[in-house]
């Protein structure tokens, strides 16, 4: 967002100087708006949302529009077609619904695969070296992944985890987007890991 408040500033400061904003910079500054919402707000939201609902049956859909003067509106949208069933006990494949999480494989042969993924998460940070993962920049609700101190919102603080003394790395973020962000340092910092889903239950 730190970025993003930049560019507003910037655009601002042309306008007021009378120089124009031109269609394509009003489209770079709209996808990265989209890419923001992508990366960082929907994952936050979905993390808040599912233990809310995770024991509803149906499925909907939910609208969100946002805008600056009329702020959040959020509705049910049209409803999609209820199941035949609410306790289903198995699936088309007469096998029962599995959660995944992460399988890490390291050069030596070590597996992690906790059943909570964030311990695994974790686990694959210490390996990389907190100092190495927070020179790649990695963002999590504005912030950089690795930080040298606790939140003052104690609810965020509870997602933050020392891996080394004075050093903490922020876990707000769902399964889906962990799994990407363990890939991504995989690749960067060439740690040669195996890093793939797993079924809970597996």
């Amino acid at each position: 967002m730190e970025k993003l408040n930049k560019i507003y500033e910037a655009v601002e400061m042309l306008e007021a100087l009378g120089l124009p904003v031109s269609n394509e910079q009003l489209n770079a500054i709209a996808q990265m708006e989209r890419e923001y919402l992508r990366d960082e707000i929907i994952p936050l939201i979905k993390q808040e949302l599912e233990p809310m609902v995770e024991k509803m049956k149906n499925k909907f859909q939910l609208e969100v529009t946002y805008s600056m003067d009329d702020g959040f509106d959020i509705k049910l949208a049209e409803p999609i077609r209820p199941k035949t069933t609410l306790f289903p006990t198995e699936d088309l494949q007469g096998q029962r619904k599995k959660k995944y999480i992460i399988r890490v494989t390291f050069p030596d042969n070590r597996v992690s695969c906790h059943k909570i993924v964030t311990n695994t998460f974790v686990d694959v940070i210490r390996y990389a070296g907190a100092k190495n993962v927070e020179r790649l920049g990695i963002m999590i609700n504005g912030e950089n992944i690795i930080s040298t101190k606790l939140y003052e919102n104690e609810r965020y603080q509870s997602y933050q985890h020392e891996i080394e003394p004075g050093l903490y790395v922020c876990t707000y973020t769902n399964t889906e987007r962990k799994l990407e962000m363990l890939k991504n340092i995989n690749r960067e910092l060439n740690l040669n890991l195996i890093i793939e889903k797993a079924m809970l239950g597996d």
